[in-house]
C-alpha cells in the first residue's frame, strides 16, 4: 500500500471502488483511504491530490498543512508529472493530445489538457499512457467520452455495449484507469521523487485475456510496470 513516505509525505497505492475521503453525496460508509492512512501510521493526514473511486493508483498525502502548501504550489508547474494507464475504444497509434475547455461542477468552462501515448494496439482498443497538465474534474474520463473514444468500463461517461462486451469477454469491472507515476521535486530537500506502480492484478488479467487481439507494442519506457 505505501509507496514512499518520510517526515512529510506519505505516497500510496489506492484500491479500486475505495473513496478516497469521507463523501456523504456517495456515500455513507466509513470506510476510506484518508482512514486507513491515519490509522496506519497513527496520525491525521491531508489528502494533496484525488482520484475517483473506481480508479487505481498513486494518492498523496501530507503529514502537515504546510507540507500540503508547499507541494500544491508547483502542483501544475514544469516539476510535477502525474501519469495515467488507460485502456480506451478505438485504436491510437500516434501520440496525441485533447486541449479544450471543460464545465466544473458548479458551469464554469476551464482550460484542461490531456495527452496521451499509445502503449499496446489492440483490435477494438488501445492501452495508452495518459499525462495531465490541468486537475478538472473527472477530466481524463470526460475528455475521452467527449472525443468519442471512451475509457473501457466507465459506466458514467462510456457506452453500455462496449463496456459490457469488455467485461463479459475479459472481466474488465470498472473503469480501466490507474494513476502509475508521479515525479516531484521534493519541497524540503529538492530531491527528485519518482514514484512508480503497476498496474492491479484486475486490469492485469484483463490485458492477459487480450492477448490474443494484440495488434502492436509500440516502444514502451522502462519505468512502466504493467503487471503487479
Amino acid at each position: 500500500m505505501v509507496l514512499f513516505e518520510d517526515d512529510y509525505y506519505i505516497i500510496v497505492n489506492k484500491p479500486p471502488l475505495l473513496l478516497v475521503h469521507p463523501n456523504k453525496k456517495l456515500s455513507n460508509e466509513k470506510d476510506n483511504l484518508m482512514a486507513r492512512v491515519r490509522d496506519l501510521i497513527n496520525q491525521p493526514v491531508n489528502i494533496i491530490n484525488r482520484i475517483d473511486r473506481p480508479v487505481s493508483g498513486i494518492v498523496l498525502f501530507g503529514k502537515t498543512t504546510e507540507s500540503v502548501k508547499l507541494l500544491k504550489e508547483q502542483w501544475h508547474g514544469p516539476n510535477i508529472q502525474k501519469k495515467y494507464l488507460g485502456l480506451v475504444r478505438t485504436r491510437f497509434t500516434e501520440a496525441g493530445s485533447f486541449d479544450f475547455p471543460l464545465n466544473s461542477e458548479k458551469k464554469i468552462l476551464q482550460e484542461a489538457l490531456t495527452k496521451y501515448t499509445p502503449l499496446k494496439l489492440y483490435e477494438t482498443s488501445t492501452l495508452l499512457e495518459i499525462e495531465i497538465f490541468t486537475g478538472r474534474h473527472h477530466q481524463i474520463r470526460r475528455h475521452f467520452a467527449r472525443s468519442v473514444r471512451h475509457l473501457l468500463g466507465d459506466r458514467t461517461y462510456g457506452k453500455k455495449k462496449y463496456n459490457d462486451y469488455y467485461r463479459d469477454q475479459f472481466g474488465l469491472e470498472r473503469v480501466f484507469l490507474h494513476a502509475h507515476r508521479f515525479e516531484c521535486i521534493h519541497p524540503y530537500t529538492n530531491e527528485h521523487i519518482v514514484i512508480n506502480c503497476p498496474l492491479p492484478a484486475d486490469l492485469s488479467s484483463t490485458l492477459e485475456l487480450m492477448n490474443s487481439e494484440l495488434l502492436e507494442n509500440f516502444t514502451i519506457p522502462d519505468y512502466i510496470e504493467l503487471h503487479g
